[in-house]
Formats: C-alpha cells, structure tokens, sequence
C-alpha cells in the first residue's frame, strides 16, 4: 500500500510539472494549423488526395525534433534564436533574415485574416463588422492581458479543430487507402514536380519559420528552467501529434470530398462552397468552425512570433508580460500587422488565400536557413553545456536540411521554367 502511495505521488508531481511546462510546444505546433494551413491542406489534398501528405511519419518527427531542440536551447540559454542569431552572426545577418522572416510572415498574416473573413461569408454575417471588431478585441486582449491569460485562451482555441475531426468522419473515408498513400507509397497521383511543389508548400505550413522563433521565444518568456526540459520534451512531442492528427482529418475530409470528385480548390472559400452539395450543410459549416478557430489563433500568434522575432534581432524589450509602455514597440509591431492585413482584406474582392501555395512554398524554403542555426547553436558545447545535441536528433536534423534544399531548388526551377 505504501509502495503504491508513493507511486501515485511520483506520478502527480510528473504530471503537475508537465502541466506548469504545458503551452508552448501544443500552442506552436497546432497554430501550424492555422487558416494558411487550412487553405494549403485543402488546396493540396484537392489536387492530390491523402498522398498529400506522403512521408507523414518523417514529418512529424522532424517537427517534433526541431522544435525540442528549439526549446531545450531556449531553456538553457533563456533567450530567444533572434536574440542568439544577433549575438553570434551580427546585426546585417539579423537584417536580412528579419526581411525574409517578416514577407513570409505578414504573408500568412493576410492568409489569416482572410479565413476570419472567410468563415463570416459562408454563415451570410456582416463579414465587414465583424471583422474589424474582432482584430480591434484581438488587439485589446493581446495588450492588456496577462501572459498565462492569453495562453489559457490559446489552449481553448484548439478545441475548435475538433470540427475537423467530425467532417473527415461524416465522409465515410476508406482509411485502408489513407494510411497507404500516406504511410507507405501514394496509389492514385504521380508524384512529378508539380506535386513537389505542392508538398514543400504542406510542410512549409506544418513545420513553419516562424514557429522555430516562437517556441524559442515563448518558451523563454515561459521561464521554465533545465529540470523541465524532459516535461518541456513530452509536451513538444504530444503537440505535434495533435498537430498531424488535426491535419490529417483535414486531408481525410477534403480527398473524400473535393478530390474524388476532381474538384480542385482555389482556396478555402470556394472548397467550403463545393463541400455543401457533395457532403451537406453540417459538413460546411463544421468546416467553418473550424476556420474561425484557426484563423482567430494564427492572427494572433503569427503577428506575435514577428513581434518576438524584431525585438530580439534588435534588442528591444518585448514580452507578453511587458506592459504597453516598456514594450511599446513590441505591440506596436504586433498591431501594424494587424491593420495593414485588416486594410487589404476590406476590399469585398480580395482573396488573400490565392497566395497560399506560394507564402507556404516560401515557408518551406526557409526551414534549412532556420535549421542551421539550430544546429549551430544546438550543437555549441560552450553555449549548451552538457545538455548539447547529439546522436539521432543532430543527424536527422542536417539530414533532413539537405533533403528539403535539393526538393525546394529542383521544384522552383521547374517552377521557373514552366516545367510544372
């Protein structure tokens, strides 16, 4: 009986550290998930079914890798990586990736605030309204609440992705012919150059640029020290479970209904307006839901990851439990980004999701820049002491960056020369 007490003991103070550690690696990888990520899953999975998401096993781990190493050289150098990369490689290295970091990101910005906008057209609501009125609540809340407030509210956005989850279900899927074209070797597309495009694109919104910087920068703002590191692990890994899981409903839902009727979406608008006479109203507005959900939590943790970035590359004060007056140009950013994608998106004839594939492609492009100053920094004795990175997770990370760049090189100059 003692025996057992003790266990259960052990146990609950596991599970209580896991809980204060709990956050940033759920909160980062599901927000890949985000309205960019609806569209590109849904464009690709209209184009190329489950084999979409071909090599889904090695595209987890690699999120799941990155994001732990992430996190660990947060945790025990307590800065961000655009803290870091300014320290080590100077400010005109910083500047230039800044530039690239920020196009990418207000990119996925504007492919946000389009699935807010979205979501409010296909329930016929006064999107105009409505839209402005929740980028200026999303603005309050952000400044004037605490940083375990806004991620208590982070957490609870999740929950919208459930809808997912329902809609691949209501489908009636073959999950044999699922798990084959995304588990072992796609059955029904060849997989040319087009698809390797497409393909970058889906990983360039399931392991994003700008949730490398987030987790390291999040996770300092969390101010967890080195005995979490295992529980901050555990939490990372879980996330990105949950991350693919979402995801993978979403590709279930839209190959069982857009693809084997050789619909291919344009972008989440009209894929919401096929799935109406293919699957019935429930299916299009769960499908709904589900954008406002993900749409509502990458407008905010996108605009904040740049914030994050721009304050670190050069050395502002910035954090989630900043006042507004310390880090006003930390909010600052994070609002402008805001506006300026609320501004183009009034426009009633604007489609920001078009960009998609290419904002996401980009996304992608940019995650072997991103993994070599993980590797550098993860791999610095005198930076990580003894919990420097070494065995499977060093050699799948420049694996993995070598792989990416030869499909990223030979698919944009196929782009380029029209060969796709």
């Amino acid at each position: 009986m003692n025996r057992f007490i003790e266990l259960f003991r052990v146990w609950r103070r596991r599970f209580l550290v896991f809980l204060i550690v709990l956050g940033p690696g759920l909160i980062t990888a599901v927000t890949n998930n985000d309205a960019g990520g609806v569209a590109t899953y849904t464009v690709a999975a209209s184009m190329y079914g489950v084999a979409s998401r071909f090599l889904l096993v090695p595209e987890v781990l690699l999120l799941a890798i990155s994001q732990d190493i992430g996190a660990r050289i947060a945790i025990v150098t307590k800065k961000g990586l655009g803290d870091l990369i300014r320290e080590r490689f100077g400010v005109r290295t910083a500047v230039f990736l800044f530039g690239l970091y920020f196009i990418a990101n207000q990119g996925v910005v504007l492919q946000n605030i389009s699935g807010l906008k979205t979501s409010y057209q296909i329930f016929n609501l006064p999107w105009e309204i409505l839209l402005t009125a929740t980028c200026l609540i999303l603005i309050a809340v952000v400044v004037r609440f605490s940083y375990r407030s806004l991620q208590n509210i982070f957490l609870f956005l999740i929950f919208f992705y459930l809808s997912y989850v329902f809609v691949a279900f209501i489908t009636k899927p073959d999950w044999n012919l699922a798990f084959r074209d995304a588990f072992i070797w796609p059955q029904q597309v060849k997989l040319d150059l087009t698809y390797w495009f497409t393909r970058i694109a889906v990983l360039g919104t399931t392991i994003t640029a700008w949730g490398q910087f987030f987790i390291h920068s999040y996770t300092a703002d969390k101010k967890l020290s080195e005995e979490h590191i295992r529980y901050e692990r555990a939490e990372i890994y879980a996330g990105s479970l949950v991350t693919t899981f979402f995801s993978f409903m979403m590709i279930i839902a839209v190959s069982e209904t857009l693809f084997k009727n050789h619909i291919v979406a344009q972008d989440g608008y009209s894929a919401a307006l096929a799935l109406r006479p293919l699957a019935g109203e429930l299916t299009q507005a769960l499908f709904a839901v589900g954008l406002f959900g993900a749409s509502l939590l990458g407008l905010t943790i996108i605009p904040l990851a740049t914030a994050y970035v721009f304050a670190e590359l050069f050395g502002y004060e910035g954090g989630l439990d900043t006042d507004f007056k310390r880090g006003r140009l930390f909010y600052s950013f994070f609002i402008t980004q805001i506006v300026v994608a609320l501004l183009i998106a009034l426009f009633p004839a604007v489609r920001l999701f078009k960009l998609t594939l290419y904002v996401d492609f980009l996304n992608g492009a940019m995650l072997p820049v991103i993994f070599y100053f993980l590797i550098k920094f993860a791999e610095n004795k005198d930076m990580m002491g003894r919990y420097v990175v070494r065995g499977f997770s060093r050699f799948f990370l420049r694996a993995s960056a070598v792989f990416i760049t030869a499909a990223v090189v030979v698919s944009f100059i196929g782009r380029i020369f029209k060969i796709i």
